[in-house]
């Protein structure tokens, strides 16, 4: 089992290699010419977009905030200046800096720049004069891309058909990321700054001012500013749970979506102090980025003489410090400074941009204002990370037409103890992400509180690895479904999905496009636009139907189900399944508790199977989660 660590590889896995590589191929595959339709007006000045896919309207590299460099770094956004004549909007903008990761287009070991705070917008082809005289104003969807909140990038998804077959606006935005876009040094108390600029939150505040631009502009792109949904995948998820629970962000939005998300937090504790004796913490530490330049910089030769002088430095000169560094510096030092079972990055509970007890006051408290909100996970959430440990699965290296991918699984060792271990990761991932945070809602009082699992599976055999079995419905797999037009390119149908079951996922993508978009309407997914599907009831606190499940009708089709994942009987599946040895189960429930400190609690642990796993080693499962991480942080160089 691979431990929440390795939610930095986001990306890192067969699918959305191919997903990546496709929309490559589409984007530069189109011509992009300016189409004098759509002329809109915006508060910095005028903008020009083309014809895109799908009878749609696209203006891309749109700027809502001022470049986060210089002085403006660790600073919260600030709006966009306005610009003279009419700007092209043709391109998407460089991705925020990053690990180069998955691009098959660069051999460098970083991509993007701090210049990097774009949005782009989708909508039916309206002409400028019908803009103006719409009855109604359609509903306005803002994406968060995942990536762990270190790597990803808008440019990756295209929402067209979304667009239009709901009638709807999709807005896909970039935020800063890493240490640019969640960091937090005591130097920077005394530079002056706001409660926004000390929160350290930098990456959810470009959120927020994106939702201000959409506030302000989006009706000109026949958008309602009051009828905002912000949904997102993965980190894209924890974002949008973060601006749910923001009190800076009421009123900027209207409904949320959150597609595998978590919902835990940082410690502010462990960012801005140095790393303690056992190398575990919570959070990077920001002192520890610190010496990890000055030991790559040569100032110091070791960490004892690192932290002498960083502790004799003045906060003014931290800060330059901090500031004349080059990206790459910061993002090498935090990755060196990462300690054992930190987790992804995940936003501070600073009291004010987001609540002091985190992501869950706003599960809790019915006081806050809340609005209606879907929560959803897949079935196989962790086949999507299981599949890189060599324990379970034989990789070796693709060639000849797949050569693009790298290497490629070929073998998965023990499929029952693969299925079993991955079972749980993924039954532990909706408890976390979606049944408590609804359960919690509910009891709370909040009515409006959906939550899903997406089960389809249906992916093909090819060169002898079985993709059903391998990854199931893995993590993101539902963003294709969500989506939609990646599901008509080849490649998708020949590597994702598969000619026989093409119609039937055709058919699903449609489907969940419709739940989408009558949740972006109203509030309440229903039974879909066309009120033609399944109802999709709200989450009920008894026996009854809690959420919806998402297949296609070639397997069991849509249905509600009443199977709530909790930590009792996720434990009691587990202390009673067949499929595996004690020292299995043990080290099962070690894997899916060695995180950030949101899975199971150490007293929870030591209590399982009568204290059977308290004194077992897990050395070697540690070393294992280790190495995994470190691989997959030099394969992102």
């Amino acid at each position: 089992m691979i431990s929440e660590t390795t939610f930095q590889s986001d990306y890192k896995i067969l699918v959305l290699k191919i997903f990546i590589f496709l929309t490559l191929i589409f984007f530069l595959s189109c011509s992009k010419n300016v189409a004098k339709e759509s002329l809109r007006q915006t508060e910095q000045g005028e903008v020009i977009g083309y014809k895109d896919e799908n009878k749609t309207f696209s203006w891309k590299g749109v700027p809502f905030a001022q470049p986060p460099v210089g002085e403006l770094r660790w600073k919260a956004p600030r709006e966009a200046k306005k610009w003279q004549g009419v700007l092209k909007a043709l391109e998407f903008k460089e991705a925020c800096f990053q690990p180069s990761s998955l691009r098959q287009d660069t051999k460098e070991p970083w991509i993007g720049s701090e210049d990097c705070l774009y949005l782009n917008i989708w909508s039916p082809r309206f002409k400028s004069s019908e803009v103006s005289s719409l009855d109604t104003k359609l509903p306005v969807m803002m994406w968060i891309h995942g990536g762990g909140n270190v790597i990803g990038a808008a440019d990756t998804y295209d929402p067209s058909l979304l667009v239009a077959s709901q009638q709807v606006i999709v807005v896909t935005i970039q935020y800063r990321m890493g240490p640019l876009g969640w960091f937090r040094h005591p130097a920077f108390s005394e530079d002056n700054a706001t409660k926004e600029d000390l929160s350290g939150n930098y990456g959810t505040l470009d959120s927020i001012m994106a939702l201000r631009w959409i506030k302000k502009n989006i009706e000109n792109f026949g958008g309602d500013s009051n009828n905002v949904t912000v949904f997102g995948e993965s980190a894209g998820g924890h974002n949008t749970a973060a601006i749910f629970s923001s009190p800076l962000a009421q009123g900027l939005f209207h409904k949320a979506i959150v597609q595998s998300g978590l919902v835990s937090h940082s410690s502010i504790q462990d960012a801005e102090n140095y790393l303690i004796g056992d190398g575990i913490a919570g959070t990077v530490s920001s002192k520890e980025v610190i010496n990890q330049i000055l030991l790559s910089s040569n100032k110091a030769p070791d960490l004892e003489l690192a932290r002498e002088i960083q502790q004799d430095m003045q906060s003014e000169e931290i800060r330059s410090f901090l500031r004349e560094q080059s990206p790459q510096s910061l993002l090498s030092a935090y990755r060196e400074a990462s300690p054992k079972r930190s987790g992804m990055t995940r936003v501070f509970p600073d009291g004010h941009v987001i609540p002091k007890r985190g992501i869950y006051e706003i599960f809790e408290n019915p006081s806050l204002k809340r609005v209606p909100v879907i929560f959803g996970t897949n079935r196989d959430e962790s086949k999507f990370f299981n599949a890189l440990n060599p324990r379970f699965v034989e990789w070796k290296e693709a060639s000849g037409v797949f050569s693009f991918i790298g290497n490629m699984p070929v073998l998965i060792k023990e499929p029952e103890h693969y299925d079993a271990v991955s079972y749980y990761g993924s039954a532990d991932w909706k408890r976390r992400a979606a049944d408590t945070p609804a359960r919690k809602l509910v009891e709370s009082g909040h009515k409006s509180t959906f939550v899903y699992r997406f089960d389809w599976d249906e992916l093909p055999l090819f060169n002898g690895m079985d993709y059903s079995k391998l990854y199931g419905a893995a993590h993101a797999l539902e963003i294709i479904f969500v989506m939609g037009g990646a599901l008509d390119n080849n490649i998708v149908r020949t590597f994702i999905v598969g000619k026989d079951a093409f119609p039937a996922a055709k058919k699903l993508s449609g489907q969940i496009m419709s739940y989408w978009g009558e949740f972006a309407y109203t509030g309440n997914p229903g039974k879909g636009r066309k009120q033609d599907l399944p109802e999709w009831k709200s989450w009920s606190l008894g026996n009854e139907e809690k959420y919806i499940v998402f297949d296609s009708e070639n397997d069991k089709g849509i249905f509600m189900s009443n199977d709530e994942y909790t930590g009792e009987n996720i434990l009691s599946k587990l202390l009673n399944d067949d499929r595996l040895h004690m020292q299995d189960k043990c080290e099962t429930l070690f894997g899916i508790s060695y995180s950030d400190g949101s899975g199971f609690s150490e007293e929870v642990f030591n209590d399982f199977a009568e204290g059977a796993c308290m004194n077992l080693d897990y050395s070697l499962l540690v070393e294992e989660f280790e190495d995994m991480d470190s691989r997959i942080m030099r394969e992102e160089e």
